[in-house]
This record gives C-alpha cells, sequence and structure tokens, in this order.
C-alpha cells in the first residue's frame, strides 16, 4: 500500500540531507559544470559522473562578420546583450553543450599574426555566460568551402536581396544578382596566397567568368544549390586545400617569408587557435577543441588538370577532343574505385563534369585557370604529386596537420580533448584491408574524441536554383539510419584506437517542400527524419550535436548561408519541430549508461494488447554507481506539459524546475547493483500503481511505500 503525501519543493533539505542551510536549488546545478577528461570511451567529470553529450551546433558564424569594413566578429554567434536570452533557450530546450563556431577570419582577419583582441574578449564572455546555463562549449574552427572570399553571386528569383554586406549588394545589383554561394573559414589573405595569381576580393571578384576580362578577376567557384559541390569540382578550392594540407609536395618552390607555403599556412593556423585555447584553458565548461570541420581532401579537379595538362602539352596543337577529355576521366574514375571509391559516386561525379562541361580542353586553357603558371615560376605545381594527393590523404596529409594544431592547443592549455574527423569522399581503408594506410592515433596527443558528420538523402537535387527536396511523410517516416551512423563511425574501432565518438552534425532542413508548406504541416517532415537519428543514439548511448541553432534565421534566406534552413528555432525564436528533438535525456550519470530510451511523439508503436502505449516514456539503466554525485536528467517541459511521474529503483529524487534537471541520488552500493529510473506523463491509463514521485512545476508528490 502507498501513503501519498504532499511536498514543497523548498524541502530540498529532506533529499540532501548533508547539505547546508544555506543550499539554494541551483547550487548543484552551478557546481555540476567541472573540466572533463577522457576515459577509455567515456567522458568523466571531477566528481566521477559520466558525462552525455547532447548538443547543437551554433551556426551564426558562418553567414559573416558583424561588421564587414574593418572585418569584426564580435557578437557572432549572439551580441552581447542577447546571450542570456539564447542561451537560456538553448538551455530550456535541453541541450548541454554546443559546438560553438569559429572561424580563422575572426581571429587573425587581415594579416599573419594579428589578432583581434576584442573577438578574443568576446570570445571569453559567451563561453562564460554558457556556463552560467550548464552548457559546456567545443570550440569548433569552422569551414566550408575554405573561405567566404570563394563565392559566386547568382539570381535565386525571390526579388527578396539576399545579401547583407553593403560592398556585396552594390556588385551584385549592378549586374541583377541577389544572392551567392560562399564559403566560411579562412581569412582573404590566406586565399590570396593560395592563389597568387587571382586578384582575390578584386572589384569584379565573385562574378561569372563571362563578366570579367581576366579569368584572374574572379573565381571558378559555380552556384550550385548543393554548395558543397564546389569541394570536389572547382579547382580554386582544391589549391586552396592542396595548399594548406599539402602546400610542400605539391608547390616545392613556393616560399613565403622563407617558409613553404604549407609551413606558412599552418603554422598561422596552429598560432590562430593557440591564442583561443590561451583565453579559455580556465574555463570548467570548455569541452575541448575541434581542429577543423570537415576538411576538403578530395583533389578531383587538382588530379584531373595535372592528368590533361600532361596529354595537352604533349599534343602538337594543344588541343584535347572530347573524346580525349572524357578517356582521361574514365581512366582516372577507374583508378578511384580501384582504391575503393563508391560506383554510384563515380557514375555521379561523371555525369556532373562532362554535363556541366567542367574539364578543361587545352593547354591554354589550363595555363589561364592558373593552375600551371609560366616555366620558372615559383607556383608551378609537380603535377606527380597533385595526381597522388587522392591516396591515403586521411594519414599522410590531415593526421599531420591535426597533430601539429592539437600540439599548440595543448600546449596553451594542458587539458585540452583534441576533436577531429577524416576527410569524406574518397576511402583509406584498401579493397577487402589490401592497400591500406587509415589515419592512426593521433600521437602526441594526450585526449583524443573521433567527431564525424553524417547528414541523410535531405539536400537538393544537383544543379542550379533547385528548389527543397519534398516527400511524402510514409516515404521516410520508416527508414533506418543505424546502417548509415554506424558507416560514419566505423573509423574510429577500425583504427583510431576506439576513443570516444560524438556525431558532431546531422540534421534536417526545415523547408521541405518549400517554407510555406513546411509551415502549414508543422515541420512534420523534418520531425520525422530527425527522430530516427535520435532513437539510433540512444540505442546505442551515442554523444551527438544536431546541426543548428541561428539566431537570424528568416524566412526568405534560411540560416544565411547559402540559404540553408536548418535552425531548430524559427525567425522569432520559438522552437519548430521540437517534438523530434526536445528529449529527456541524461546530463550525468552516477554510474556508467547501459541502456536508454524516449520514446517521442513521433514514436511508432506496435500493438500492444491488455498494456498501456507508453507514450513519452523515458527509461534508463546504469550499472552501480561510482560516486555520491547526482544523475542528472534533463526533464523537456514542452513534452510534458502537466508533470511527469518518476519511478526509481532506489535512492531519491528532487527536481529543479527553473532548470528542468531531475536530480537522482541512487542508494544502493553493492558492485552488481543494476540503477533504473523510468519517467511518465500522467496518462490516465497508466494508474498509480508504479511510482515514486509525482513533480509538476514546485509541486511534488510522494509516493512512500508503508
Amino acid at each position: 500500500m502507498r501513503l501519498i503525501r504532499l511536498l514543497l519543493c523548498v524541502s530540498l533539505l529532506l533529499v540532501l540531507a548533508a547539505c547546508d542551510d544555506d543550499y539554494e536549488p541551483q547550487d548543484q546545478y552551478q557546481d555540476s559544470l567541472t573540466r572533463v577528461h577522457v576515459q577509455q570511451t567515456f567522458f568523466k567529470d571531477q566528481q566521477g559522473r559520466y558525462l552525455y553529450l547532447n548538443g547543437i551546433n551554433l551556426a551564426d558564424p558562418k553567414s559573416g562578420p558583424v561588421v564587414w569594413d574593418p572585418i569584426s566578429y564580435v557578437g557572432k554567434p549572439f551580441p552581447v546583450d542577447e546571450l542570456d536570452k539564447n542561451f537560456r533557450i538553448i538551455q530550456q530546450l535541453g541541450f548541454n553543450s554546443v559546438r560553438f563556431l569559429i572561424q580563422w577570419e575572426a581571429i587573425e582577419p587581415d594579416e599573419k599574426g594579428v589578432y583581434d583582441e576584442e573577438y578574443l574578449d568576446y570570445l571569453e564572455t559567451a563561453v562564460a555566460k554558457a556556463g552560467e546555463y550548464g552548457i559546456y562549449c567545443l570550440i569548433d574552427m569552422h569551414q566550408d568551402m575554405f573561405s567566404r572570399h570563394l563565392l559566386k553571386y547568382f539570381n535565386d528569383g525571390s526579388g527578396v536581396m539576399g545579401l547583407v554586406n553593403p560592398a556585396e549588394i552594390e556588385l551584385a545589383e549592378r549586374y541583377g544578382y541577389n544572392n551567392k554561394v560562399n564559403g566560411d573559414g579562412a581569412p582573404r589573405w590566406v586565399v590570396q596566397a593560395a592563389l597568387p595569381e587571382k586578384n582575390v576580393g578584386g572589384p569584379k571578384w565573385g562574378l561569372p567568368y563571362a563578366l570579367v576580362d581576366n579569368p584572374n578577376e574572379t573565381s571558378d567557384v559555380l552556384p550550385w544549390t548543393s554548395w558543397f559541390l564546389n569541394v570536389g569540382t572547382s579547382l580554386d578550392e582544391n589549391r586552396c586545400y592542396a595548399a594548406l594540407f599539402a602546400g610542400d609536395v605539391v608547390w616545392p618552390d613556393y616560399f613565403i617569408d622563407g617558409q613553404n607555403l604549407k609551413d606558412y599556412l599552418q603554422e598561422a593556423y596552429a598560432n590562430s587557435f593557440a591564442q583561443v585555447a590561451k583565453r579559455l584553458a580556465g574555463y570548467d565548461n570548455v569541452l575541448g577543441y575541434d581542429i577543423i570541420n570537415e576538411p576538403g581532401g578530395v583533389f578531383i579537379m587538382l588530379t584531373l588538370y595535372a592528368l590533361l595538362y600532361r596529354e595537352a602539352a604533349a599534343s602538337p596543337s594543344g588541343e584535347l577532343t572530347p573524346s580525349q577529355v572524357e578517356a582521361a576521366l574514365n581512366a582516372y574514375l577507374k583508378e578511384m574505385r580501384g582504391q575503393g571509391f563508391p560506383e554510384e559516386q563515380s557514375q555521379l561525379l561523371r555525369a556532373v563534369l562532362l554535363d556541366y562541361d567542367l574539364l578543361p580542353h587545352s593547354k591554354s586553357e589550363i595555363e589561364s585557370s592558373g593552375f600551371i603558371p609560366a616555366a620558372g615560376s615559383p607556383y608551378r605545381p609537380n603535377l606527380f604529386a597533385a595526381i597522388a594527393l587522392n591516396a591515403n590523404f586521411n594519414k599522410t596529409y590531415l593526421q599531420p596537420f591535426y597533430e601539429r594544431i592539437g600540439a599548440a592547443i595543448q600546449h596553451e592549455d594542458p587539458n585540452a580533448i583534441i576533436f577531429f574527423e577524416t576527410i569524406t569522399g574518397l576511402p583509406d581503408k584498401g579493397i577487402s584491408g589490401q592497400w591500406a594506410a587509415p589515419m592512426t592515433p593521433l600521437q602526441g596527443i594526450e585526449q583524443q574524441v573521433y567527431a564525424p558528420h553524417k547528414y541523410v538523402d535531405i539536400y537538393p537535387n544537383i544543379g542550379f536554383n533547385q528548389p527543397p527536396r519534398d516527400f511524402e511523410v510514409g516515404e521516410i517516416r520508416f527508414r533506418d539510419y543505424e546502417g548509415p551512423i554506424d558507416e560514419a563511425i566505423d573509423y574510429a574501432t577500425y583504427s583510431l584506437g576506439n576513443p570516444p565518438v560524438v556525431l558532431g552534425e546531422f540534421g534536417a532542413y526545415f523547408n521541405f517542400g518549400g517554407i510555406d508548406q513546411a509551415r502549414a504541416t508543422g515541420y512534420e517532415l523534418s520531425q520525422y527524419i530527425i527522430d530516427p537519428y535520435y532513437e539510433v543514439y540512444e540505442k546505442k548511448l551515442m554523444h551527438r550535436m544536431i546541426w543548428a541553432y541561428s539566431h537570424l534565421n528568416n524566412y526568405d534566406n534560411g540560416d544565411g548561408w547559402n540559404k540553408e534552413d536548418f535552425s531548430v528555432v524559427d525567425p522569432d525564436l520559438k522552437p519548430r519541430g521540437w517534438q523530434a528533438y526536445s528529449r529527456a535525456v541524461p546530463r550525468f550519470t552516477s554510474g556508467r549508461l547501459l541502456s536508454m530510451h524516449f520514446y517521442s511523439p513521433l514514436h511508432y508503436f506496435e500493438p500492444r494488447p491488455n498494456e498501456p502505449t507508453p507514450y513519452l516514456e523515458f527509461a534508463m539503466e546504469m550499472a552501480s554507481k561510482e560516486t555520491t554525485a547526482p544523475t542528472e536528467i534533463y526533464v523537456p517541459p514542452l513534452q510534458y506539459t502537466d508533470g511527469f511521474y518518476v519511478r526509481i529503483s532506489d535512492g531519491r529524487c528532487y527536481y529543479d524546475p527553473h532548470t528542468y534537471v531531475l536530480y537522482w541520488f541512487p542508494a544502493a552500493d553493492d558492485p552488481a547493483t543494476v540503477h533504473d529510473i523510468r519517467i511518465r506523463p500522467p496518462y490516465a491509463d497508466y494508474g498509480d500503481e508504479d511510482w515514486d514521485y509525482f513533480f509538476n512545476g514546485d509541486q511534488v508528490i510522494e509516493g512512500v511505500r508503508s
């Protein structure tokens, strides 16, 4: 039999009898954030608890500076006076960590070795503020397409100006354009070093080739709706990534200030990141440092230009027939398939390069691209090295880069945890284990985490000005993402020594079928794509960080970068699609997690005769406690609008309605103990027979066994 008694929230002393009389409800929450460390495949805090990461990416730095001239990123991701508001929203949605995007350009905008101290001051302020809301920060040196200075203007047909930089607006409007596709990350001086013959940022930079007199006055980037195609199909993109990772072998005679191109750039990158680590080393809520986002290591155009130049130079006319170009491409792709490059991707790449006529047809065309300058120029590449770049890039070029940058970070922050990923695209595992030369554990890095990304098939179709994808609910609702996620994380156990794994990016567009249709359906498709990710993560007990949160999101231009629309909040900062991602989830556990699940409103249930359907049920098991510090579980107020019941195997609970965190203090000390907890909403068919607490705001009802 159970007796029911009503407790007030202020009766915390009954739960924490050992606490002082002046113990405040916020104390435990504020004390929870301690510097974490890696132990085998886990994150542990200073209280001996296991940290479980439920994070989100802060996307706004991708859209460019706050001030364009002179460049300043102070206020990205959020203005100082809006830090509280935005971190409070992130906290309320249940995220205990953020992937805090920074840009190389934000730190070192104008020249090598000159740092923006005001931005570094701001970065400290923002990270400290996140800590006040119980949020860990993973500092991510972000880039996509290398730099925002690699761009191409276009007209998206909306009639709405999608640009915000006054200088870009003036140039684009003059030629009838209203938007652009561009990258983010490196400052202009870095791009100029990688493309020395180009007039980077000049008066016609970003215009199509047809509108410039000299190809050096603009970039070869194309306004693909799926912007990432440029990483493989732009020679300028290939050259920039090759300069950063392999400049010493591709351009062995190119020196700047007495340093080879690679060392000149990598030294700057390392010193820039070290400035950040020096500032942030003392903050307990710094989770770690993500060395570079999605590094480009697919050198398709660089390789093909090198191959085609050799053939064109051998031709008396210097010209290549279409059949010669196609034959060279076929030979290249055959070689890549021999190294394990997937057949489907090979055929898609072939179609794009030929259908859009992206390959050169003459010696003069290749020379005018800037790739092959005059004989004797220090910018002249080693063609054999360029052709060989695609082989074992992770091991040969990316791993030394990670070790160099990681060492610079560790020097300033000895407690640093280094996050990294491999390139996407070309494999380096060989075929059936033959000729494999994969990346291995980073040497000299004390704490390391593998943090790959994974997106399912959500991107617009290949082309220009493509509309958002559209699906039927039944088409995507029952897709299983476990296989693709397993493929994404496989490297951790294959050759990296089984470090902790964090899915650093995943997510879905919120404009499927067009933004008006998406809003009218309550973002239904987005929710049904996102929810299965989380179910896999819970099954596999995986750390995760969804893409993304943007306080600059608008209905015309999405998140403000390449018309992507991933933000989990709308232009009014109201959560959208929250049924999928605002979930009951542990923040810390006092024992090792063994299992957990949360059944969101989107979960599919088979018929359950004579059993209540456990909608919104959260259940978790953990091994015997290793500390007296509490297990903390976030309980989403958006899901449990009428309070919730808690059943525990042992111990006591306390709920803080201000932070939505349930504190559980398990009591059993037997090493063989398995502690378990279950949370359910107050549905009528659940009855009142099997619960220990009911919480609803400040009200607590405790069921006491007689």
